[in-house]
């Protein structure tokens, strides 16, 4: 396929610059011919920008080079060896500062039938790998270490950076296999593991675990707040999760397509609900509740029971920042709920677990 990047020359037809958009930020770089002529083919399959949001400058030095950012210094003396990965680790920042989007680091592929599948993890999990075995057998390329869910209309946007197959290799999904054309709908979670010598193995997983998950490889969770924890919810509910383990990328790919015929549910935003203090937010999670804590980032799902405890609470209006204590906290929520509806007992023991959570006020020492 032809290269997508925008050039711009200098008055001596030395190339000086490309610009290409970064999940919405058109970035311009600048750097010296030869190194520019390397970036062009690595950054090959990301869009075309006009103009530049934002310039990156590579510039040489006595010492290797300078990375600049807007006329900002983001590093030094670079080795010559690693300056175009340096400058993809400035891009990959660049396009994790979107707000539009629900961040994940996570790889994402589409199978045949259009579905993307999400593959989130920390490094070492082999994403990049079974992302590479994945487009080696058709599936098409979206990201391999940032997915990101547009908020308008849950669909993966492609972030179609070059595959760091290795800390000294980069190359273009397109040189391994095809490139998604377009926004994706989410179809299936997978969350690969990758151990030597072990055979494909997956295990199912329901939505509150795949949620608690998908939190921990959001980056900007506590950035966006509510509406990631909406959009979450929303791709924890309509999608299929399993833990795919696997020795084998190439023997795991079946699994990856398999998944993208998952479902083919629209996802949506679950509801926010009616908060219960200011640093809470709450969806609802299927017969449960998923709660963010916003000062510490971290979500607590609730079981049908505590659930219950919480809705009446935010019926008694304890909104606001009012804290009233254990005591008064569990007359109010016995107040909110209907006869026998909850028992005395019930709510007493989850008004202290989630006292001790932080969730209702501040928190307390356990035991206490």
């Amino acid at each position: 396929m032809g290269l997508h990047c925008a050039l711009a020359e200098d008055d001596q037809n030395d190339v000086s610059a490309l610009a290409v958009d970064a999940l919405g930020t058109a970035v311009s770089i600048a750097a010296p011919p030869p190194v520019l002529a390397e970036l062009r083919t690595v950054v090959a399959d990301l869009p075309p920008a006009k103009g530049g949001d934002r310039e990156l400058a590579l510039r040489p030095t006595e010492r290797g080079f300078d990375l600049w950012d807007d006329g900002h210094l983001v590093r030094q003396g670079i080795d010559p060896s690693v300056a175009v990965a340096t400058v993809i680790w400035r891009l990959n920042a660049i396009a994790g500062e979107s707000t539009e989007h629900v961040l994940l680091h996570a790889a994402c592929v589409a199978g045949p039938s259009g579905g993307a599948v999400l593959l989130p993890g920390g490094p070492g999990v082999g994403k990049s790998t079974l992302t590479a075995a994945s487009l080696r057998a058709g599936l098409s390329y979206l990201s391999d270490e940032l997915a990101a869910v547009d908020r308008r209309t849950g669909t993966i946007t492609p972030y179609a950076k070059p595959l760091g197959l290795s800390a000294e290799l980069l190359v273009p999904a397109s040189s391994l296999g095809p490139v998604a054309a377009g926004p994706t709908a989410p179809a299936a979670l997978v969350f690969p593991r990758y151990e030597p010598g072990a055979d494909v193995s997956e295990v199912p997983l329901d939505a509150r675990w795949a949620l608690l998950a998908l939190a921990a490889h959001a980056t900007n969770l506590g950035v966006l707040g509510r509406p990631a924890l909406a959009w979450l919810a929303g791709v924890a509910l309509a999608c299929p999760a399993s833990q795919l383990t696997y020795g084998d990328a190439t023997q795991a790919v079946a699994a990856v397509e398999r998944a993208s015929r998952a479902s083919d549910r629209p996802v949506a935003p679950v509801d926010v609900l009616a908060p219960v203090t200011d640093a809470t937010t709450t969806v609802a999670l299927g017969d449960g509740l998923a709660v963010l804590h916003q000062p510490s980032g971290k979500i607590h799902v609730l079981n049908p029971a505590a659930a219950a405890v919480w809705r009446r609470a935010a019926a008694a209006g304890l909104g606001g920042g009012r804290n009233p204590g254990d005591a008064g906290l569990v007359e109010a929520v016995l107040l909110a709920a209907d006869e026998a509806d909850l028992d005395r007992s019930t709510v007493s023991a989850t008004i202290g677990r989630l006292l001790r959570a932080g969730l209702l006020g501040a928190s307390v020492p356990a035991g206490s």
